[in-house]
């Protein structure tokens, strides 16, 4: 790639939105994650900060991998509007997917324990 050649702004945009759209599955395991541990207030800061640097890292690498370091504010635009996208999209599908699945995990398991239970109770002592 050809530094600042125009040619190549399509690329750089290319890999600029895929970053966007990484950070974005960031914040999404760190969801996931708060999900499992009840919606702990400390978890959720903790892990919302990780998920911060590792966008900002993310973005850094990009930027000097496909900019040879030369900031542009184009770039973060970008960046910021793919990552809010990905929440917006694929971010709301994956948590209706935690959802179902958490539902579906109860509902079996509730059966289980039902089970367990008339077993454990029609057992002559």
């Amino acid at each position: 790639m050809i530094l600042f050649e125009t040619l190549s702004q399509p690329i750089i945009i290319l890999y600029v939105a895929l970053s966007g759209f990484l950070s974005g599955l960031l914040f999404d395991i760190a969801y996931i994650i708060t999900f499992l541990c009840n919606q702990n207030k400390i978890v959720k800061n903790i892990l919302e900060f990780f998920a911060t640097i590792g966008s900002f890292i993310i973005l850094f690498i990009v930027n000097q991998i496909f900019l040879y370091g030369q900031f542009r504010l184009y770039v973060l635009l970008f960046f910021i509007v793919f990552l809010i996208l990905e929440q917006y999209t694929l971010g709301k599908l994956i948590a209706k997917t935690r959802n179902w699945c958490y539902i579906s995990f109860r509902k079996i398991t509730q059966r289980i324990l039902k089970l367990c239970k008339r077993k454990r109770n029609s057992k002559p002592h």
